[in-house]
């Protein structure tokens, strides 16, 4: 009863941060003596509304998916408690509270960067471990031991699009435009350092999406200094706000995106505005040739009647890693979970890539480049490399008469 009283509370009150975490406390003690028990119990918090939902819908598609499949593999007592984290970092932090009052030691949670950095100071007080599907914020890892992700760090793509669009499309000028979000903060640091110290290059200025006469000041730059690319730092409708502002000025260089503004609804709503779009991306690629990878997008698109995007691929795999770990813990401890986080998963398969964590909790899957065709979302270098050889064909069709 008095857990009841206490739901009731979280969702009747708003919600600040601050307040989340002094509240912390008063729970604790009703969350560790509900961990008492060694039943299999996972949280999993999703931005199922908010901003982010988008996302959230394509990652529970992923975990109940991986969830049908691995019906043979769950151990007795497995069960899933469910959570709207709202795209709020103060309601993702009462959520895991909640279910961590509930019994849950491993969370599947952390969905967003600023999310998930109000749920570390939490994982301590319920003695819980997250793992994360798409977190990307460097510092995550770093600042706390019971935090994993199976998502590349914002240094990693900030890097590969640095290089991209310096070495490939050799563009040496870029106008960024950034998000306010921890996000933009991880990945433009790095972007700068390949693009702008190590490379030479320049950049034409900085806009802040949504700020003051943001578009009028975007107009200004691209006036002022005619920069030879762009590089957009956002999630999915701050993107499509700047691809909208770009195709009306007419701007012809290419625009490389951050893998968070890519989903399958939003290629699906604005197939113009994304055409021909760039981006890094963790490295779930479609067209693999692995057959864990096929088997996984042809049953994604027979039960959902769309393509995978990372996230629901991500989702995917952090479900079967927590399913992994449940079988192989000698308790469902967090001090058990995490050491077969830490040192049990060697070279697990996903469709991610190879899963394997560092000392910090971190995966380590290179970005790759993706192209965004005729409503397709193809590796680049796959892409040139067929273009070059339909190329080939044509000439020697020609040559022949």
């Amino acid at each position: 009863m008095p857990m009841v009283i206490t739901c009731v509370i979280w969702r009747s009150i708003v919600k600040p941060l601050q307040f989340v975490r002094q509240m912390i406390l008063a729970v604790a003690t009703i969350s560790m003596l509900s961990a008492c028990g060694s039943e299999p119990v996972v949280g999993v918090l999703l931005p199922i509304t908010g901003s982010a939902s988008t996302y959230g819908q394509s990652m529970k598609n992923g975990i109940d998916l991986a969830l049908d499949q691995e019906q043979a593999n769950l151990p007795e007592g497995f069960q899933v408690l469910w959570g709207d984290t709202a795209t709020d970092p103060a309601t993702g932090a009462a959520e895991l509270v909640r279910v961590a009052g509930q019994g849950a030691r491993i969370i599947v949670a952390g969905t967003t960067s600023d999310t998930a950095r109000a749920l570390l100071p939490v994982l301590d007080e319920t003695d819980t471990i997250a793992i994360s599907p798409s977190a990307s914020a460097p510092s995550l890892t770093k600042d706390s031991r019971r935090f994993f992700r199976i998502f590349a760090s914002d240094e990693l793509e900030g890097r590969r699009a640095g290089r991209f669009l310096y070495e490939d499309r050799d563009k040496t000028s870029v106008l960024i435009f950034a998000e306010d979000t921890a996000q933009a903060r991880g990945i433009e640091p790095p972007f700068r350092q390949v693009f702008e110290q190590a490379m030479g290059g320049e950049v034409a200025g900085r806009i802040v999406i949504g700020s003051p006469r943001w578009e009028q000041d975007a107009a200004d730059l691209l006036a002022a200094h005619r920069p030879a690319s762009v590089y957009v730092i956002a999630y999915g409708d701050m993107t499509i706000d700047v691809l909208r502002f770009l195709r009306k000025k007419n701007f012809d260089g290419p625009i490389c995106a951050s893998s968070a503004f890519y989903t399958a609804h939003i290629v699906e709503s604005y197939p113009d505005l994304v055409e021909g779009v760039f981006f890094p991306q963790p490295a779930f690629d479609m067209k693999s040739e692995n057959q864990l990878t096929q088997d996984f997008v042809a049953t994604y698109q027979q039960r959902f009647q769309q393509d995978p995007d990372i996230y629901a691929a991500h989702a995917y795999d952090v479900m079967r890693v927590v399913i992994f770990v449940s079988g192989e813990a000698s308790s469902f401890s967090a001090t058990e979970i995490r050491k077969v986080l830490a040192f049990g998963i060697k070279e697990f398969p996903g469709v991610t890539g190879i899963i394997q964590f560092n000392d910090y909790g971190d995966v380590r899957h290179n970005p790759i480049m993706f192209i965004i065709k005729d409503g397709q979302v193809l590796n680049f270098e796959r892409y040139i490399a067929e273009e070059r050889i339909k190329i080939t064909e044509r000439i020697k069709k020609l040559l022949k008469g």
